[in-house]
């Protein structure tokens, strides 16, 4: 996908669209730092189009996460990081498991709906917040920081990006789950816009690899022009 001009115009989209997406997302999310099915229910209740509004960017910035975490793994391979590639490769499993997650939002919407949840639809949101299913989707779903992490320490040791940006980015994910779970909504926000910056240099990079074979293209084109003009001309 990378070799080509359109791959990386849509693996940059990807590497910034998704950080901003999931920005979006939180922004919006009515039950942002609740935990427990009577808390995200009473939160959801009253503000289902919030909450959809809200999915909605969820499962673009999800989508676009998997194949920017693959991006990031190939530049990363193409420059000899290993550990880089890992943390693509745990990134991409860990947002397909927040796929799957979300879903979990699509179903708390429509039990809020009408005249609210009942004691029966708590109990039953209960029952699958807490079925083993959920419990393992849930640790696959920490392979994005951990990968998020290293793919950050890639970008460190191949100065694909700047040095800061490159901090920046391996800190963000640790930083976004530690500030989730505690409900700091301003600081969570401000990790996904840091990160969208720190990856949109690596999108810059992507872009700037079209430059050479632009320019072998166009030297290409001027030293067959002349030779065409000599020809004519001695005809």
């Amino acid at each position: 996908m990378l070799r080509s001009h359109t791959g990386r115009v849509i693996a940059t989209g990807a590497l910034v669209g998704y950080p901003l997406s999931i920005f979006m997302y939180w922004l919006l999310y009515p039950a942002y730092g609740k935990s427990g099915a009577t808390a995200i229910l009473r939160a959801i209740d009253g503000h289902a189009p919030a909450t959809t509004a809200a999915d909605v960017f969820a499962f673009t910035g999800a989508f676009l996460a998997v194949p920017a975490s693959l991006t990031l793994m190939t530049l990363l391979l193409d420059r000899g990081s290993r550990i880089g590639w890992v943390g693509g490769l745990l990134s991409a499993l860990g947002w397909i498991a927040v796929i799957g997650l979300l879903m979990l939002d699509v179903v708390a919407v429509e039990m809020a709906r009408g005249s609210g949840p009942t004691q029966a639809m708590v109990h039953v949101f209960h029952s699958v917040l807490n079925s083993p299913l959920t419990i393992a989707m849930e640790v696959l779903a920490t392979l994005h920081v951990v990968g998020g992490v290293l793919i950050g320490v890639g970008l460190i040791r191949t100065r694909v990006i700047g040095l800061a940006a490159a901090i920046v980015a391996t800190v963000t994910p640790p930083i976004h789950l530690a500030s989730n779970l505690a409900g700091v909504l301003w600081l969570d926000e401000l990790t996904w816009l840091a990160l969208a910056v720190a990856y949109g240099m690596a999108a810059r990079v992507l872009l700037a690899g079209d430059e050479p074979s632009r320019r072998s293209r166009e030297s290409s084109t001027s030293s067959v022009a002349p030779t065409s003009f000599s020809t004519s001309s001695t005809s």
